[in-house]
């Protein structure tokens, strides 16, 4: 009776029998690189893994538009909670592989090894719908970017759906991450969503795993969870479950 019960309870619930699966948030496509139809898997809304052609294997990183961090629920401004800025940021993935983008890359890589990409359509398709914020590492936003981003702000749209802040704190580093203190500095970066200027804010301060770090640009205050990168994948701290 009791393994006719099993089988019966296999055979309702298969998942029950192959294990519970965790639903991810990548999504696959294709995009044309180079002039190259590219097969890619999405990891968030500006960096893919190249799954085919001359660059198979690398991981990117899409300049000119930064997306919140989709590795956990580690951004907080306003009156937003930061699960509901994760639950924007899984979406992102699928906007980017909704349609087939335009893309170049001139092979360099950025300070982590990524390959650097640039995909001009959907930089600006990202900031409209309010999934991603007008980047630049040097100087500001070209002004396609910046009009797309104040329509997105108007219309309260992805992350402006609570309001505008003046800056938003996109990366953290402590001092010490890599195991290497001889200057003992570090820096964090917070964008300025009026120019889309990514800059650096130096620093001299240890943040230990899963604390929240703030930074406030003319008033506005946006934090961000610190967490070492080499923890945002695997065996990641209870404030990533």
């Amino acid at each position: 009776m009791l393994r006719l019960l099993l089988v019966a309870v296999l055979v309702a619930c298969p998942a029950f029998a192959k294990g519970k699966k965790k639903k991810g948030h990548t999504a696959k496509g294709s995009l044309l690189l180079n002039g190259e139809v590219t097969r890619v898997r999405w990891s968030d809304g500006d960096s893919f893994k190249i799954q085919s052609g001359p660059h198979e294997g690398r991981g990117t990183r899409l300049v000119g538009f930064n997306t919140l961090e989709a590795y956990g629920p580690v951004h907080r401004w306003g009156t937003w909670t930061p699960q509901e800025l994760f639950d924007v940021a899984k979406a992102s993935s699928g906007i980017a592989a909704s349609r087939e983008w335009s893309c170049t890359t001139d092979g360099k890589a950025d300070g982590y090894g990524r390959l650097l990409v640039d995909c001009p359509e959907l930089s600006e398709e990202m900031i409209r719908q309010g999934h991603a914020l007008a980047f630049a590492v040097e100087g500001t936003s070209p002004q396609p970017l910046l009009d797309a981003q104040r329509e997105a702000m108007a219309s309260g749209r992805g992350i402006w759906a609570k309001g505008v802040v003046k800056g938003v704190l996109t990366s953290l580093h402590s001092v010490g991450e890599d195991g290497d203190d001889a200057d003992g500095k570090a820096y964090n970066r917070v964008v300025d969503t009026r120019t889309g200027a990514a800059m650096k804010r130096p620093h001299q301060r240890r943040y230990d795993t899963c604390q929240e770090v703030c930074e406030t640009t003319d008033g506005d205050e946006s934090c961000m969870t610190y967490v070492p990168f080499k923890r945002r994948y695997k065996n990641k701290p209870d404030c990533l479950k």
